[in-house]
């Protein structure tokens, strides 16, 4: 049995740990150890001194201290406790008490990936981490897009935040200034597509009217009717991708919304979101819509955390799901199977 299934049969976790998950962004990651957590693991990351993003589990192999109250020296990390060192593998290269490294000291290597500005970490069998590259999110580093967003934690299990974004026609019963206008009505069926690790789907709305907000920033006239189109997709369990595209003429004005997701355990995820747009580059229109997404995604995340109270102080319930669920469902299947696999059935 592999470490990772038998981590995840021990602690029946929610989630998969084959996977990648982005546990910072680049920008948080230096040459201090940062410490992070993902799928019920301390995680410690910093910077070899060619500029490479590394992590280690965060705990001294010698007592229970974190290494990452320690400090980085060339490309080791040494703990504030014990003084050993170790390597960017993980194995210990020095003690200060002795010359001989004891046979064994060493603390768990995570694959890291770096990329598009988010440091993605491999929690599970490391064999596993070479044949799934992270997922890719070009977007975040084209010019041709214009991106804002923040991170924080949210007190909720992952599985909840992969259902909010699976369904945005709550949307207008949570945030009505942000919400497309075309959403107050019945909205067409969704097109949904299921592999066996992935899930999308789309769905073409009639002429309408845009939101104020919306309307303004595209320099558009507010009452006259454009097509719209929503596409999403679980792209991995670490990674949410959805769009919102509004066709004007020949021109297709999109925003593409980025949700990278690392359970911390089973009832908190730390959350990176990303608002890209391919229209109105310039740094006015970035903070013309920084407060009304921030303020949209603070308000999910309060009700999130809500929901998992509910869920902790009564307990999971039978639930009615209706037909704009059906994308949400089938995460669901998705992860549950996975978390299954890794159990050994």
């Amino acid at each position: 049995m592999s470490h990772s299934s038998a981590s995840a049969r021990r602690r029946g976790t929610t989630y998969p740990t084959n996977a990648w998950y982005a546990v910072a962004t680049s920008d948080e990651v230096g040459r201090t150890p940062l410490a992070r957590r993902a799928v019920d693991l301390p995680v410690v990351l910093w910077r070899l001194e060619s500029g490479r993003a590394v992590a280690l589990e965060d705990r001294d192999a010698h007592r229970p201290y974190p290494l990452s109250l320690g400090r980085v020296a060339g490309d080791t990390i040494v703990s504030g406790y014990s003084g050993f060192a170790y390597g960017q593998d993980g194995t210990c290269v020095f003690v200060p008490t002795q010359p001989q490294v004891p046979f064994g000291a060493k603390v768990r290597a995570f694959p890291t990936r770096e990329q598009h500005g988010l440091v993605w970490v491999w929690p599970g069998d490391p064999g596993w981490s070479g044949l799934r590259p992270p997922p890719p999110t070009p977007w975040l580093a084209d010019p041709a897009w214009a991106t804002f967003g923040d991170a924080w934690l949210t007190r909720a299990n992952v599985l909840l935040l992969h259902e909010n974004f699976a369904d945005i026609t709550h949307v207008a019963v949570v945030d009505p200034y942000i919400s497309p206008p075309v959403l107050n009505a019945t909205p067409p069926p969704l097109e949904v597509e299921v592999a066996e690790t992935t899930v999308a789907f789309h769905r073409d709305y009639p002429p309408a009217r845009l939101a104020p907000w919306h309307a303004e920033v595209l320099g558009l006239d507010p009452e006259l009717e454009h097509r719209q189109r929503e596409e999403g997709a679980f792209v991995a369990p670490g990674l949410w991708v959805d769009r919102w595209d509004v066709t004007a003429g020949e021109a297709t004005h999109a925003f593409r919304f980025t949700h990278a997701v690392t359970p911390v355990s089973s009832n908190q995820t730390r959350h990176i979101w990303r608002v890209s747009r391919n229209f109105a580059p310039d740094e006015a229109t970035t903070q013309r819509l920084r407060p009304i997404f921030s303020d949209y995604y603070r308000t999910v995340r309060d009700i999130l955390e809500t929901m998992q109270t509910v869920v902790d102080t009564d307990g999971q319930r039978t639930e009615v799901s209706v037909a704009s669920d059906a994308a949400a469902l089938q995460v669901r299947k998705i992860i549950g199977r996975l978390v299954a696999d890794e159990r050994g059935g």
